[in-house]
């Protein structure tokens, strides 16, 4: 039977059947992850029943007798967790001479680490990025971490590969049914409206998953937003700020990203009069090639130096700076057209083909020439608004200077000073008062030392005193005495 679609002159193969394949293998079928990891589960379930069984088996109080001992009742069979009452024979003193706990062997040490030893295997066919990169701080480089991704799921993103081809395939078969026999289906809900035919998939060529095929896990992406920001704040001027933040918001799935960042105005071409009224309410105004310059760039000075309109305080602090960066637009557009009014007049010049060899030095020696009565024109059309742009910049200039003023006259206001010299000196008096309190605490201590060292003093003192009046007391005692002994003397003398 032929399997190429029919009038297929390269004969290519038809697939009908999609294998999505997670590993492939020796033989007709890839092997699914049950395969790499079945023999690993059942390996760590026996190890664990096996080292459980053990635990259990040798807590158990079972017990051996000894063939004197008489055991009560009519059963000599002794259960897991019983105890019997045993009658000892004559002469048996100790009951550990009767029985004795069965000697079972304790849960196995070579098995337990054979337990670890498969679960380190196990734990190493299905690892994934995610679990080496939680171990790093968020200072990492952002190579560093990238590296980690890679390293860490060189397997998964294989798989995903593979798994991003079957889904390219079975698209490609839809899309060939679909060629075939999308008029005889009968169109429901969904497609009743859609203009779809058989033509629309002639050429399907370009049904391919929109995904990539490198990136399976969110971790890769948000990896991917962070070294752009990172890139982005080290070389900020070759980055659009507002697409690495809204990509990175998106990333995040932060919802209704447009409401926190509006898109930016859009320029839209108005009349003149509708982009005075836009600048003085502080939004920018685009000039466009097509628009009569001069005429424009007339309406706005006059609109500008009014001192109702443009020049009056009110509008003119945020008016001004755009009225001059409009009317700049304009005179470089105006600049443009009457370069390409004098170059291309007469002269049978592309002057758009400028990256042409052959032409560029003849576009050159043109627009030279076409600038000496640009340079002239210039210099009569714009003299008037040359004076007005002064007169602009010398307004901006002095409402620079009052607001400068005013700044400094806020600072130099009384009051202000008053609050000012208020605040300092309620500061200064804290302060003396804090250095006030610490003096008073340092000398309370430095009393309080002496007086200790005062009353240690005093005490001593007293104790000496106590001793030298009992040394006292004891002389008078003793002098005491001895006259009385020199008295009962003289008068046994005398008898």
């Amino acid at each position: 039977y032929r399997n190429w679609e029919d009038g297929d002159e390269t004969m290519d193969k038809l697939d009908w059947i999609v294998e999505f394949k997670f590993i492939p293998w020796r033989g007709a079928y890839a092997i699914g992850l049950p395969h790499l990891m079945g023999d690993l589960a059942a390996a760590l379930t026996g190890a664990l029943r096996a080292l459980l069984d053990s635990a259990h088996i040798n807590n158990a109080a079972t017990l051996l007798k000894l063939k004197g001992g008489k055991i009560s009742g009519q059963s000599d069979q002794v259960d897991v967790t019983q105890v019997v009452e045993i009658e000892g024979a004559p002469g048996i003193d100790d009951i550990r001479k009767i029985a004795m706990p069965m000697p079972f062997n304790p849960p196995s040490q070579v098995l337990f680490n054979l337990m670890g030893f498969l679960q380190d295997a196990a734990k190493g066919v299905i690892t994934t990025s995610e679990e080496k990169i939680a171990d790093i701080t968020s200072q990492a480089p952002v190579g560093t971490t990238q590296a980690l991704i890679e390293q860490g799921a060189a397997v998964f993103s294989a798989i995903h590969a593979r798994l991003h081809g079957s889904q390219r395939k079975l698209l490609q078969v839809l899309g060939r049914i679909n060629r075939w026999y999308l008029d005889e289906q009968r169109k429901g809900d969904v497609v009743a409206d859609l203009p779809i035919t058989k033509e629309d998939f002639e050429k399907n060529s370009d049904v391919i998953p929109v995904s990539d095929p490198h990136i399976f896990s969110e971790t890769q992406r948000m990896a991917q937003t962070q070294a752009v920001m990172a890139y982005m704040d080290k070389y900020p001027a070759l980055f659009d700020p507002r697409a690495v933040v809204s990509r990175a918001l998106k990333q995040m799935k932060i919802p209704n990203v447009n409401e926190l960042m509006p898109n930016a105005i859009k320029p839209i071409e108005m009349n003149a009069a509708d982009e005075n009224a836009s600048m003085a309410l502080g939004k920018p105004a685009f000039a466009y090639p097509n628009q009569d310059h001069l005429a424009h760039i007339q309406s706005h000075l006059n609109f500008a130096l009014d001192p109702v309109f443009g020049s009056n305080p009110m509008i003119a602090q945020k008016c001004l700076p755009m009225e001059m960066e409009h009317i700049k637009q304009h005179m470089i557009l105006w600049y443009q057209a009457q370069m390409m009014q004098y170059a291309g007049g007469g002269i049978d010049i592309n002057l758009q083909k400028y990256a042409e060899l052959k032409m560029t030095k003849q576009i050159d020696q043109t627009i030279a020439a076409a600038s000496e009565h640009v340079k002239e024109d210039s210099q009569q059309v714009f003299q008037g608004v040359m004076q007005a742009l002064q007169q602009l910049g010398q307004t901006m200039s002095q409402m620079a200077q009052q607001q400068a003023k005013s700044q400094q006259a806020m600072v130099q206001d009384p009051e202000a000073q008053a609050v000012l010299q208020a605040s300092m000196a309620e500061t200064q008096r804290r302060q003396q008062r804090d250095e006030a309190d610490i003096q008073m605490e340092g000398q309370r201590l430095q009393a309080d030392i002496a007086m200790n060292a005062e009353n240690n003093l005093t005490k001593e003192r007293l104790k000496v005193a106590d001793l030298t009046n009992d040394q006292i007391k004891l002389q008078k005692e003793q002098q005491e005495t001895a006259l009385s002994l020199q008295e009962a003397a003289q008068r046994n003398l005398r008898g």
